[in-house]
């Protein structure tokens, strides 16, 4: 019974990167878009255009190829990619990794099992300071007991869709948000561009999808073309 709980510890550890070959993502929309601007038809088509939150967006590769595949992307459901000026939808997203710290502890001489996991988040994407505990813990933890340290890094998308302000009677409008989703996986490999690519596949499997809905998606780390 022991050891069976040592076990599970370490297997839910391993499914939070899900299967070989596939990413798990977490998903949370909400927006206000309507029919014309889901999978569009011909003549209602929304134009849009991808645009830097900031200007260290603006001057960054890695933006630019994230931004690339988002585009792609809504391509695909016939929005039409346009200059900013003319566009109708302006997108935007973040994206930025932390980590927590899975620490297993176990004497497979004495027979003792327990697990304690010290969960942190930190970097760009996630709230500086937020921690929680998780574990199996059986007894009291003896200082000299081996420990199983195992890393799983924290990784997380934002995406918003904007209206594109009218002026009217305001001198600084302000543009109207229809869209909004987070995207959050979890594995064992620190690398945003490994994992980037299918987190973007992952948002827009059923976009827009219901609104104010938690849903999993698994794909496959690969694009399949």
């Amino acid at each position: 019974m022991l050891i069976s709980i040592r076990v599970l510890a370490l297997v839910a550890v391993s499914l939070l990167s899900g299967c070989a070959g596939t990413l798990r993502s977490d998903i949370s929309a909400f927006h206000r878009l309507g029919q014309a601007e889901g999978p569009a038809t011909q003549g209602s088509a929304p134009r849009f255009a991808v645009v830097p939150v900031d200007s260290e967006q603006a001057q960054s590769l890695e933006f630019q190829s994230y931004a690339a595949l988002v585009s792609e992307q809504l391509r695909a459901r016939r929005w039409i990619e346009v200059p900013l000026d003319e566009a109708s939808l302006r997108v935007s997203f973040r994206y930025g990794s932390g980590t927590a710290q899975s620490v297993l502890i176990g004497d497979a001489f004495s027979g003792f099992y327990g697990s304690y996991g010290v969960w942190s988040r930190t970097g760009p994407g996630f709230p500086r300071g937020s921690a929680v505990g998780m574990g199996f813990p059986i007894g009291a933890f003896p200082r000299d007991l081996p420990r199983d340290v195992r890393v799983i890094y924290l990784r997380e998308l934002s995406l918003r869709v904007e209206r594109a302000a009218v002026g009217g009677n305001s001198p600084s409008p302000v543009p109207e948000r229809v869209y909004e989703a987070t995207v959050r996986s979890q594995g064992n490999s620190s690398s945003l561009a490994t994992v980037m690519p299918a987190m973007i596949r992952a948002l827009f499997a059923d976009f827009p999808g219901p609104s104010g809905v938690e849903r999993s998606v698994e794909v496959p780390l690969k694009s399949p073309g």
